[in-house]
């Protein structure tokens, strides 16, 4: 943090925050990007599966328009979706020029990518960089492009909190390594922290995925939607290490087969796409079997796929470490908590509802995946809705228009009465806290929910917050990072309690059909009770 003001504060390190800082230092804008690990490490490095994009006959924009709206179960924004299918394949090329290598079939300058199907998918559309490695490149090649891209870069800083003033966000409170609060002021703030996978015991996220971006827009006043669609990943590696080694779907469109404890291949009986039914449907079928025949996994039989160390490098290396071979054992696998779906509501370009203030990536509800993301499209939305926020920035957007997500949200009355925080119950430490919540949010706000359990979960919520404010020592990175996963929680359960209905990752147990009456966001402000917005009547 050399300097004090910029023209644009990138939070975060991932693929959505390394694309802005790219396209607005590119653009002659003075950057900052900060991040709390190093910026090589964030969420983005541990994508296996690839980006999805319509990059040659025949697929086309438009089946990809088509495969998106399916897996989002109704509620995703059409526009949107339209803004990611066509100007997706271009990021992706965009991204091969900055260095990114994909993987191809044959040798030489006419080898063709490499495309692999994933659940959901029609078609193979799907490229992917050293097998199962596609996160680490691509964040090899944007970490080269920001170091030389004259953006400054303040790694291991925390933000506390957005500035915001007469309504507008100013900037944030960022602690460098001495462990104090700096104001960086910023006419222009991008939150792209990622996700909050670590509000459960089970994740495919690593331990820095704490919702933080998320938490600070809402004490800031800023619009969340959509909270309760958290995306489990059906295939995670049953071992005891955390975050789960994620085994990829491209597996399955390879021919892998989930089995269940008689070996039984369960999903031909499930979906007419079986292993390659979308992700929140593997996820329960998956979930059903576990909580009915008190199992604590299901199996993934992969031996039919050939050469399979060379195929899938990383995913053979994680086997090996829990002294599986993929070529003759079955691999013991759970869901895992994997993608918040929703978060701070934003307009096509990327605003949110406070002038100033940014989102992009998993930070964001840009509408794109409705009530269930499609597999592989979590990159290509980074890396189409980033530089779209530069170039609003660039021709002098500084307020939210009524486009995408926005439409009707910004206009609904909510209840803006900050929620109480939760009383003092214990005083354990941090880390005992943190676990315990976890366990619970698993336990009752998990793939299976209902009311009961939805209710269990606001009491570990209040609780988990009481006893972080009861500590001591109530300052410090672990006690921000659980003021943020309570914050995020609470917005989570009390969205998923109003859904009377189970849609898209949302699954309730009370309420198992899906009713046009919920055809809408749930909306929250300030406040802790969400309304519920319907979608516009002119959606196609």
């Amino acid at each position: 943090m050399s300097q004090a003001r910029y023209d644009v504060l990138v939070l975060g390190s991932g693929v959505a925050g390394l694309s802005a800082a790219i396209h607005a230092a590119q653009a002659g804008l003075s950057v900052l990007v900060v991040t709390k690990g190093e910026l090589e490490h964030s969420a983005t490095r541990y994508a296996q599966g690839g980006v999805a994009a319509a990059l040659a006959a025949p697929d086309s924009p438009g089946l990809h328009l088509d495969d998106t709206l399916t897996a989002g179960a109704g509620l995703c924004d059409v526009d949107a979706v339209h803004v990611l299918v066509e100007e997706g394949p271009r990021r992706v090329r965009e991204l091969m020029e900055l260095g990114a290598v994909f993987d191809r079939t044959g040798d030489g300058e006419a080898a063709a990518l490499a495309l692999a199907r994933e659940g959901g998918h029609s078609l193979a559309r799907v490229v992917h960089a050293g097998g199962d490695a596609t996160g680490a490149e691509i964040e090899r090649a944007l970490v080269a492009a920001v170091r030389h891209s004259g953006a400054a870069v303040s790694e291991g800083a925390f933000t506390v909190d957005l500035l915001t003033e007469g309504g507008r966000c100013t900037g944030a409170a960022v602690t460098g390594g001495d462990g104090v609060a700096h104001d960086v002021w910023a006419e222009h703030t991008v939150l792209a922290t990622g996700g909050a996978g670590q509000l459960f015991s089970v994740t495919t996220n690593p331990a820095l995925s704490t919702g933080d971006g998320i938490a600070m827009a809402r004490r800031a006043g800023a619009r969340l939607a959509d909270m309760e669609f958290m995306q489990f990943h059906p295939t995670a590696l049953h071992r005891e290490s955390m975050p789960r080694p994620l085994l990829s779907e491209a597996l399955r469109g390879e021919g892998a087969v989930l089995r269940d404890e008689r070996g039984v291949a369960f999903m031909r009986d499930e979906h007419p796409l079986a292993d390659l039914a979308p992700r929140d449907v593997v996820s329960r079928a998956i979930a059903r079997r576990l909580r009915e025949r008190n199992l604590d996994h299901v199996w993934l039989d992969a031996t039919s796929i050939d050469d399979f160390a060379r195929r899938f490098p990383t995913i053979s290396r994680a086997c090996r470490d829990a002294h599986l071979d993929p070529e003759r054992d079955w691999l013991p696998v759970a869901p895992a908590a994997h993608y918040l779906s929703g978060g701070v509501v934003t307009d096509l370009d990327g605003a949110s509802s406070i002038p100033g203030l940014w989102a992009c990536g998993e930070t964001a509800c840009s509408g794109v995946h409705g009530a269930n993301r499609l597999a592989s499209n979590s990159l290509l939305d980074g890396l189409v809705f980033a530089p779209r926020i530069v170039q609003a920035i660039v021709r002098g957007k500084d307020s939210p228009d009524e486009t995408g997500v926005l439409r009707g949200v910004l206009g609904a009355e909510l209840d803006d009465t900050p929620a109480e925080e939760g009383k003092a119950h214990d005083a354990g430490g941090v880390a005992t806290i943190r676990r315990r919540l976890q366990r619970a949010m698993t336990t009752d706000a998990g793939v299976l929910r209902d009311a009961e359990t939805l209710e269990d979960a606001r009491d570990a919520l209040i609780d988990a917050d009481g006893g972080r404010q009861a500590l001591a020592a109530g300052v410090g990175v672990g006690a921000y990072e659980l003021a943020n996963l309570c914050t995020v929680g609470r917005a989570l359960v009390s969205a998923a309690a109003a859904r009377h209905e189970s849609r898209g990752t949302h699954t309730r147990l009370d309420w198992p059909d899906t009713s046009e009456q919920w055809c809408g966001r749930f909306v929250l402000g300030a406040g802790e009770d969400p309304v519920f917005v319907p979608l516009p009547g002119d959606r196609t």
